[in-house]
């Protein structure tokens, strides 16, 4: 049992079939998750900023996790641009 961590509900939304009028979509997996503290604290400072709730932070960053992982795999590199400071770097998630 995780005693004394953050803990955040996940819920994947996703249809059963690929027509959502007939089958909206539903609940595909619910689980506990136990945050580490840099994490809860990240989830924290995107609630302040954004005032989603945790499961909508949680769904967007496995959505994006998942884009950048199979764009890494398959060859491509993600760039940062900042263009006020005439910046630019890349960025790769191990």
């Amino acid at each position: 049992m995780v005693t004394n961590q953050y803990r955040a509900t996940v819920e994947e939304r996703v249809s059963a079939s690929g027509d959502e009028e007939k089958n909206p979509p539903i609940v595909l997996e619910r689980f506990e998750v136990a945050l580490i503290a840099e994490a809860a604290e990240a989830l924290r400072k995107l609630q302040e900023r954004t005032e989603l709730n945790k499961v909508d932070i949680i769904n967007r960053a496995l959505t994006i996790y998942e884009f950048i992982d199979a764009e890494q795999r398959a060859g491509d590199t993600l760039w940062l641009r900042n263009e006020a400071a005439k910046r630019e770097r890349s960025f790769k998630i191990d």
